[in-house]
């Protein structure tokens, strides 16, 4: 294990990257001559289970589940994204590029500054440019990453594996995919052999981007359908003309406005629900997903409870997952995994 300093040396030791930040229980002060210890560590746990033949796009480094309180570290196959999530000290930032450096030789190394209550900074570090329509490769499926849009990339790295379910119960299915960002899951139901996708985002740009991700798997956006629009209006207005769908997923982000109301996850999660229920066929899998940190496994299915007063419909939950072995927790500063995956049916 990496050495615990006592407190007095921990004070009096200039190599030590933070000094009053961390007092909470469970920390650890990271040496410097650690830094490169700990992210070897962490690129060995991950070669034991992420295929990289076929996989080139996945998270090195979970904060306090990889011992880096605060630093997420994103390989997107020759382009690493490092992000800070409060303030670190330049020689501990160069001490983390030039590992980086050693250990994978990258073309680029992108930093995101993202404070908390502060907007997010961009910066490259090393290479041409900051990476922008870069094309990565997860399960052997090509997706567009942008290292310059603000705090998203394109691809929710945690959901990979969870992807993979959708895929495997696609075959001859349509598929309804709410808040669809870039419509990755929509391009594993493809691929899986769906007979349709439906795809919901407010966003003109994200639709655009949607389609770019199926044009670039070989699949013909002509066979699918693309909505620029509120996913509320929507699903009322299929309920309304008895529209009906084999798979829905309802991912939202966890705060969002919309042109009818602003989106509060503990409030909205069973109204979203139980109207995507309303159009669920009878057998059909619901998808809901939330990476609401604050939202626990035990609070989350508390809230779900409420779902019948939005729907009609008896429902059994059939699955719950979360995130993939990329994204470990410690234990002390989070205690349960953030990502909540739930799958239901209604017969």
């Amino acid at each position: 294990m990496f050495l615990v300093l006592s407190m007095e040396k921990y004070i009096k030791d200039k190599n030590i990257y933070r000094r009053s930040h961390h007092k909470k229980a469970g920390f650890r002060p990271i040496l410097m001559e650690n830094i490169h210890a700990l992210i070897s560590s962490a690129w060995s746990f991950r070669k034991n289970y992420i295929d990289y033949t076929t996989t080139n796009v996945y998270r090195l480094v979970n904060s306090y589940g990889d011992s880096l309180p605060e630093v997420t570290i994103d390989m997107y196959d020759k382009h690493i994204l490092v992000q800070y999530f409060q303030t670190y000290e330049k020689h501990v930032k160069d001490e983390i590029y030039r590992t980086l450096q050693e250990i994978f030789i990258p073309e680029t190394i992108t930093e995101k500054s993202r404070p908390k209550d502060e907007g997010v900074k961009t910066r490259l570090i090393m290479g041409k440019e900051i990476p922008s329509d870069v094309v990565v490769m997860e399960n052997g499926i090509k997706f567009i990453a942008s290292f310059d849009e603000g705090g998203g990339t394109g691809l929710f790295l945690d959901q990979r594996q969870n992807r993979r379910t959708v895929e495997s119960f696609s075959f001859g299915r349509e598929v309804l995919n709410c808040f669809c960002y870039t419509s990755s899951f929509s391009i594993y139901a493809s691929l899986g052999g769906a007979l349709k996708t439906t795809n919901i985002d407010l966003s003109r740009k994200a639709i655009e981007w949607s389609k770019k991700n199926f044009l670039l798997n070989q699949l013909d956006i002509n066979a699918h359908e693309f909505i620029i629009g509120d996913v509320w209006e929507w699903i009322r207005r299929f309920h309304k003309k008895g529209r009906t769908f084999d798979v829905i997923i309802i991912d939202p982000p966890s705060f969002s406005t919309s042109r009818t109301r602003v989106l509060s996850m503990e409030k909205d999660i069973p109204e979203l629900v139980g109207i995507g229920l309303n159009i669920l066929r009878n057998d059909g899998i619901l998808i809901f997903s939330t990476n609401m940190a604050k939202l626990n496994f035990s609070k989350f299915f508390q809230v779900l409870s409420g779902v019948k007063n939005f729907t009609s419909k008896d429902y059994k939950i059939i699955g719950v997952s979360s995130q993939g072995v990329d994204f470990p927790i410690d234990g002390i500063h989070s205690t349960e995994p953030y990502l909540k995956f739930v799958m239901l049916t209604c017969s």
